[in-house]
């Protein structure tokens, strides 16, 4: 699998991309022995509601596995509820802390995954050949105006992904002896493309199956097949939220186009405060966001300075 091979099949069309996943699900359950071996992983977002459904096209009694982190938007857990109720077989598993406890003992999720990787390896070891790598001015370095958080007070890491997404869905495949149908987009993310094209394909099987069979498409025709399909989906989607992953987390919320804190402090105000003042090593979560924010010259939303259309 090369990077043209999945341009190309990017731009099929939805039809034929319905085609090729609902050939990949069939052939994932197949392969592993039947829909006792598998789940699929379900967040309620937009993305996993369409694996769902499409799931559901050729196993109507799939299982469909919601983790509740306690960090969720309150709409998200009652769609999952709703889709529940409307019939869909769905578990739901827990990690074992809660998101204040995660991030006062481990972590801060701040910038991205990848930059928040590269900041917790040189703040264990600074001495190290990859930290050295990292500090110096090549193609994986950290950015410059991200290394103020290497002497911060309160680490940053994706350490909070691993404990509050990972290690739960980890633990149910292990009991289960389950493996999962995921909803992800090589679209999505430069890194989620170099998974995509490492994996040669959207189905793995070996010592880990996993089957990815969304891996092709675009957010576009996420949205073009809901609509098609008149798919219900959660309401915060109508409220203004692009995204419905952790409510709390930072990762991304640096851009100029990102309102995640905009919408949260709007629809769930008591949420918004209770995440601003989580701590790690007595740093709160609004203080570190601030320093974040400004970098990018943003601010909080109930921080943003007064100017002339405020005032009008």
């Amino acid at each position: 699998m090369d990077s043209k091979t999945l341009e190309a099949r990017q731009r099929w069309t939805l039809s034929h991309k319905i085609d090729h996943t609902l050939g990949t699900i069939d052939t994932f359950v197949s392969r592993l022995g039947g829909l006792d071996k598998v789940y699929c992983s379900f967040s309620g977002g937009k993305d996993s509601t369409v694996l769902l459904h499409l799931c559901r096209v050729l196993f109507p009694d799939i299982l469909a596995v919601f983790c509740n982190t306690g960090n969720e938007y309150p709409e998200i857990i009652k769609f999952v509820r709703q889709t529940q109720a409307a019939g869909a077989v769905i578990s739901i598993i827990r990690p074992q802390f809660t998101p204040r406890q995660i991030w006062a003992k481990y972590v801060f999720p701040l910038i991205g995954k990848e930059t928040a990787d590269r900041v917790h390896k040189v703040r264990i070891n600074p001495h190290s050949k990859t930290a050295g790598i990292f500090m110096g001015n090549g193609k994986f370095r950290l950015a410059l105006k991200w290394r103020y958080l290497l002497t911060e007070p309160y680490e940053t890491s994706a350490m909070c992904c691993n404990k509050l997404k990972k290690e739960p869905f980890h633990r149910f495949e292990r009991e289960t002896g389950r493996r999962p149908i995921v909803g992800t987009m090589a679209a999505e993310s430069k890194l989620r493309e170099t998974q995509y094209l490492r994996q040669g394909g959207c189905n793995v099987f070996g010592e880990s199956p996993a089957s990815t069979p969304l891996s092709i498409w675009t957010e576009a025709d996420i949205w073009e097949y809901i609509r098609a399909q008149n798919l219900p989906i959660a309401e915060i989607y109508h409220k203004g939220a692009a995204r419905t992953g952790c409510i709390g987390c930072g990762f991304g919320s640096q851009f100029a186009d990102d309102t995640r804190f905009d919408t949260l402090l709007r629809e769930h105000p008591k949420c918004y405060d209770m995440i601003m003042g989580y701590t790690n090593n007595g740093v709160s979560f609004r203080e570190a966001m601030r320093k974040v924010l400004q970098v990018n010259g943003r601010f909080l939303p109930d921080e943003e300075p007064a100017n002339l259309f405020s005032i009008l």
